[in-house]
């Protein structure tokens, strides 16, 4: 699923209500090259399993 940083952080709080992740931490990650991402006009478009994959450590 390819989610926007809102989407993203909506979709990791279904599975975890009490997550830290906010989206300034996916925009930091974004920024700092440790998060892949892709663009949409002006929009970041996160892919949750690169997501999950990147949060598990992997």
């Amino acid at each position: 699923m390819i989610r926007t940083i809102n989407g993203a952080i909506k979709e990791l709080r279904k599975d975890d209500p009490e997550t830290p992740i906010n989206a300034r931490m996916l925009r930091s990650w974004i920024a700092s090259g440790k998060l892949k991402y892709n663009m949409s006009g002006n929009r970041y478009l996160i892919d949750m399993d690169v997501l999950k994959e990147f949060l598990r450590g992997e």
